[in-house]
């Protein structure tokens, strides 16, 4: 291992550290704030309300205002000296003044209660906005993208270690001894970032600033307003963020009040409670964000991902209202922080995906710096309001107006789809962005990056810039940028790319090839399930899509059921979804026989007749398969006589009551119907009533009705039997089941022959 070797490597390590430090402290340092806080202002204040109550808003508009003032303060600070030397000595900084807080806390609790919650609020958020600055500076992009996963894991783990010291803590000592403790981890980060920052780290090209008509520089603070004015996507982002801020923080004060009214004046059980509830919120968070964002990504795509947490936000906060206590508050809280860091925090960077880098420049600080802290200012503002006009409800007001807030926000995040889709297009049009297909999670953002590679005619990933060589380990990155002026050779397509670009091609022989060269990935599956519209490919994609089927079985069912896909599709996914005999094909087959059209339902039943062929002991619900016939049934005649297929296909053999004879002869809908009765009835009685109903011999068609008397559900068998034409008068008295089983077995034979000179007849007509 080089020298270089060992300094990048030690830099990891002491990120990763950092991480997992910084975020403990965080973590143990808001259930200490918030223990001494409102253990020091807990005597009785309006009403029954505790004093800390009545502070806390004043507190939380005071620490929004203080946090802005640092913010650019910071920015400016950054600027000059940069985050390699400013995050040590704002480390140092917050280890002293927690120091000075620990020593005063004695004679003056209430000063540093306050100083403590201010300082939190405003150093706190400032170090860990360094440490990732000074992160992004110390390696190169595609690094940064190796390493980012391993350092945010470090500080997610950090959060459950912190909530767990805090609690230890709580129940040795006094919630002051707190204090010279977390003055102890930010040196101990001083020290660590130290280790970081070794070595040369990478420096970005200094962005080219326009100016503006007032002499501003575009990406100043007052052209990112200008740029947030006239983007009516930026500003839906901005309402989301501000929406969602202001229900958080009142779910937060109410939690608070909670806290405060339940533990009075003791501090050591409150500041455990709040370290184990930081704790528990941490363990969940890790579970949520390995378990659920990559997954919600892909499966509820971008915009509803991020509507999960005002969502889940209103339905803890109505849970709340209607079990008013500490317990339910505490549940509306910890869903919202574990929603906010698991699922919506993902979903939130990705929403700044088609924002070129100047507009990005200019605009991200505000929406998360300003707008945030505006959003506190205003929940501050909100519930001062709310404790001077109905003190005496403040809980339940606090509550309701959590829940309209989160609904609208939940409006809000549903309408940025539209808005985020126009803009990722243009962007890309206007080559504005750079992305790597293989880092875009969610197929909202791959589909529209992908759908506009032909308008930018990328055959051919445009040359790099000078000096800047790619990696040989790396995939290649499709380059939206200035066009190369160079002559030299570009390297070629990422080989998925070039797949997509044969497979949407529209020639038939390109496709074809495409589709036959290799199996295919779950990334293309979403390429191929338009092909299934296509007669001249339909079998080369149905054969693709079937070595892929059990990875994307999610995808295909979505597709089938989705009434704005094109029907040709729809018909043709149960084809595939045949050969992918397991548990979540069933399901998704089931759901297809309530669809509204009758070719879906009638294939996805023979889909599932296929299934069970393959793997007999799939469960089958009876009751839905049941459901599913007397679905059929219940229409009128002439709907029932309208059901007619379009496609000819290869399961044309898979049907268990049809066979050749009857290929051309049978009802379609009855059909379906002894289709779905077989997934639960034995099929072979089943196939030989249905082709003794397709004879002229009143015996044998007698035969077959009484045995589909005796083994249909009642109500089932009254909805048929007028489809059936049942025309036979009874001259003797019903026998038992098992007599008419016998009985229509043993014709079998007869009914063969006759639906064998039936055929000869039609043929001779």
């Amino acid at each position: 291992m080089t020298a270089s070797d060992r300094d990048a490597r030690g830099a990891l390590v002491a990120a990763v550290v950092t991480a997992t430090v910084m975020i403990a402290f965080q973590t143990a340092g808001k259930a200490t704030r918030e223990a001494l806080f409102l253990s020091a202002f807990i005597r009785e204040g309006v009403g029954a309300i505790p004093y800390a109550v009545e502070v806390l808003p004043r507190m939380m508009m005071a620490a929004a205002l203080i946090s802005v003032v640092f913010a650019f303060l910071a920015a400016r600070w950054m600027t000059a000296v940069g985050p390699g030397r400013l995050v040590p000595v704002a480390f140092t900084a917050s280890a002293a003044l927690l120091l000075l807080e620990w020593a005063l806390v004695g004679p003056f609790p209430r000063l540093v209660a306050v100083v403590l919650y201010l300082h939190y609020g405003a150093l706190g958020a400032m170090v860990i906005s360094g440490f990732w600055s000074l992160v992004n500076e110390r390696w190169d992009p595609r690094t940064a993208k190796r390493y980012v996963g391993r350092i945010a894991a470090g500080g997610t783990v950090g959060g459950l270690l912190g909530g767990i010291l805090a609690e230890r803590v709580g129940a040795l000592m006094s919630a002051p001894s707190m204090l010279p403790i977390l003055a102890g981890l930010h040196l101990f980060c001083a020290w660590l970032v130290m280790g970081i920052r070794a070595g040369r780290p990478v420096s970005a090209p200094k962005p080219r600033r326009k100016p503006l008509a007032d002499g501003k520089e575009e990406g100043s603070e007052r052209s990112g307003l200008r740029v947030i004015a006239s983007m009516p996507y930026l500003r839906g982002l901005v309402a989301l963020v501000l929406l969602v801020t202001v229900g958080e923080l009142l779910i937060n004060y109410v939690f608070q009040y909670r806290a405060a009214v339940r533990f009075e004046q003791e501090q050591e059980p409150m500041l455990r409670f709040f370290a184990v509830f930081y704790a528990a919120i941490g363990l969940l968070t890790v579970v949520v964000q390995a378990a659920g964002s990559r997954f919600t990504l892909q499966r509820l795509g971008l915009t509803r991902t991020v509507a999960l947490l005002p969502g889940g936000m209103a339905a803890g906060s109505v849970a709340a209202l209607a079990v008013p206590g500490l317990a339910s508050v505490g549940i509306a809280r910890g869903v919202e922080s574990v929603l906010r860091n698991g699922l919506y925090r993902p979903g939130y960077e990705l929403l700044f995906t088609p924002i070129g880098r100047g507009q990005k420049r200019a605009t991200k600080a505000l929406v998360d710096v300003g707008v945030v802290r505006l959003g506190d200012f205003a929940g501050g503002a909100v519930a001062q309001g709310i404790l001077l006009l109905a003190a005496a409800a403040v809980t339940a007001v606090l509550l309701g107006l959590a829940i309209a807030l989160s609904a609208v926000a939940v409006v809000v995040a549903l309408g940025l789809h539209a808005g985020y889709v126009r803009t990722l297009e243009r962007s890309l049009l206007s080559r504005a962005i750079q992305l790597d297909l293989h880092d875009v999670q969610d197929a909202t953002t791959r589909t529209a990056m992908l759908q506009s590679l032909p308008s930018l005619g990328l055959t051919r990933i445009p040359d790099r810039p000078s000096g800047e060589e790619l990696p040989p380990d790396s995939a290649p990155v499709a380059v939206v940028g200035e066009p190369s002026t160079t002559a030299t050779r570009a390297p070629p397509l990422d080989p998925e790319v070039a797949r997509i670009v044969e497979l949407r091609s529209r020639d038939a022989a390109r496709v074809r090839a495409a589709l036959q060269s290799t199996p295919l990935t779950p990334a293309l599956v979403g390429h191929v399930v338009p092909l299934l519209a296509w007669d001249e490919v339909v079998r080369e994609a149905i054969v693709a899509l079937r070595d892929v089927a059990l990875e994307a079985v999610g995808q295909l069912v979505d597709r089938m059921l989705d009434r704005d896909e094109e029907f040709a599709v729809r018909r043709r996914i149960p084809l595939v979804l045949a050969m992918c005999p397991t548990e979540r094909a069933v399901e998704g087959l089931f759901r297809g026989l309530k669809d509204q059209r009758f070719e879906v339902r009638y294939r996805c039943g023979r889909a599932l007749s296929r299934l069970l062929e393959f793997n007999p002991k799939l469960a089958v619900d009876r009751e839905k398969a049941f459901a599913a016939a007397l679905r059929e049934v219940a229409v009128d005649r002439g709907v029932w006589e309208s059901h007619r297929l379009l496609d000819r296909m290869e399961d044309e053999d898979w049907s268990p009551v049809l066979d050749e004879v009857l290929r051309d002869r049978a009802d379609r809908s009855l059909e379906h119907v002894f289709t779905v009765l077989s997934l639960v009835l034995p099929r072979q009685p089943l196939k030989v009533a249905f082709r003794g109903l397709h004879t002229d011999d009143t015996m044998l068609r007698g035969t077959a009705l009484e045995y589909l008397e005796t083994a249909l559900p009642e109500n089932i068998r009254q909805a048929l039997w007028p489809f059936l034409e049942d025309r036979r008068t009874r001259t003797q008295q019903p026998r038992s089941a098992n007599e008419v089983l016998a009985d229509l077995l043993e014709s079998n034979q007869s009914i063969a022959i006759n639906l064998e000179q039936l055929r000869k007849r039609k043929k001779e007509e």
